[in-house]
């Protein structure tokens, strides 16, 4: 293997000196020589296996030169190793002060001493190199591992508020007609029915929820498994909106589908396809105003995708909240700073992982106060490699 070094040291008789033992040696050496210290600066040292640095030149300091290289840092972008025709302990220090490797006397300089340090000078800096970059990889890991968990922190505190919700409505009205709070009389038992009314919905949104827990555990639990079976996705898409006519009849919000250039049969996992449709048609009724409406639209991408979507005329989403929707467990680390509640509950998570496994990619589009589209390209065929036939 050739070195390819550099030598900054304005004079020709010292560099033909260095040139003349590195021949004496057995190492296979490019040697490329400069003058000046700002040729120096010129040159992209990260490409150089070593440079070999006077102090002393007619347009500087060598070694507060290298300090200027580093950059704040405490090592250079190669090796390097300092040249001094004095050899005094100052020097010296100031020189590995600076990021020096090595340090070499010229006046006591023999082609073993040259090799010796040149490759003591290479092998030190590279195993630096290494434990610098497992230090930083560490670091970054902590960092993340650290983010996560406070994303999901978030995460369940999010989760208990939407339990607590429905809960605290269903024991509330629960109670109020057990003890027939507002009297035992035909207005009384009219207003006990809406309340019946309030309990049944409250009870179906925890139930909703609950079985988003319980279907993303299992996509965790399964990992990249898809249960592929043929079905009509069109069908599953109508079953969706119906499962959601009442809510959103009583919301005042109009459902819309178009589905007239849906693909009639797809393989794939139809549970998760199902649990897709159903929790971004949720996500899109919950912040769509009364008067306004939701589309639903299933559609062919190319011979080989399809595409289900849905837009509402809610508030909208910005590129913060976008991050959180693609990227659940893994937000800015500025959601954490504001001190605001993490924007995301059990649904677009579970959304995000079953996407995934489906081999599909999910992008949310348009901004505030204009509306969300939350749109998922799925593969029409399941990945093969992690398919197992649905039974």
């Amino acid at each position: 293997m050739t070195l390819k070094l550099l030598i900054v040291d304005d004079n020709p008789a010292d560099r033909a000196i260095v040139r003349r033992m590195l021949g004496s040696t057995d190492l296979d050496a490019d040697l490329h020589e400069v003058a000046l210290l700002a040729e120096l600066l010129k040159m992209p040292l990260e490409e150089f296996d070593c440079a070999l640095i006077d102090v002393r030149l007619p347009d500087g300091d060598g070694i507060d030169t290298l300090g200027d290289i580093c950059k704040g840092a405490s090592y250079p972008p190669c090796p390097v190793i300092v040249m001094s025709g004095l050899g005094d302990e100052h020097t010296a220090a100031r020189a590995f002060k600076a990021g020096a490797n090595d340090y070499l006397i010229k006046d006591s300089l023999t082609p073993n001493t040259l090799r010796r340090t040149l490759v003591n000078a290479i092998d030190k800096w590279h195993a630096e190199d290494a434990m610098r970059n497992d230090w930083e990889s560490q670091q970054d890991a902590l960092r993340n591992a650290e983010r996560a968990n406070r994303a999901k922190t978030q995460f369940i505190s999010t989760l208990s508020h939407q339990l607590r919700v429905p809960l605290t409505a269903i024991m509330g009205f629960a109670e109020m007609i057990e003890i027939a709070e507002l009297g035992d009389d035909e207005t009384a038992w009219k207003k006990y029915r809406d309340y019946a009314g309030d309990i049944r919905r409250s009870a179906r949104d925890v139930l909703e929820l609950a079985a988003s827990v319980i279907e993303l555990t299992r996509t965790e639990a399964d990992g990249d498994t898809v249960f592929a079976t043929n079905f009509d996705p069109r069908k599953t898409l109508r079953d969706v909106v119906d499962a959601f006519s009442e809510e959103a009849g009583e919301a005042q919000i109009g459902l819309e589908i178009d589905d007239q250039k849906a693909p009639h049969s797809i393989f794939t996992d139809d549970r998760a396809v199902q649990a897709i449709m159903t929790n971004l048609l949720s996500n899109a009724i919950k912040y769509t105003p009364a008067g306004h409406h939701v589309l639903v639209r299933l559609c062919d991408v190319d011979d080989e995708n399809c595409m289900f979507s849905v837009a509402d005329e809610g508030a909208g989403q910005n590129r913060k909240d976008a991050h959180g929707v693609v990227h659940p467990l893994d937000p800015p680390a500025s959601d954490f700073a504001s001190g605001d509640d993490y924007p995301l509950g059990v649904g677009l998570p579970l959304v995000t992982s079953l996407v995934r496994v489906l081999g599909g990619e999910l992008s949310v589009d348009k901004g505030p106060g204009v509306g969300t589209i939350a749109s998922v390209v799925l593969p029409k065929q399941a990945p093969s490699h992690d398919t197992q036939p649905d039974s």
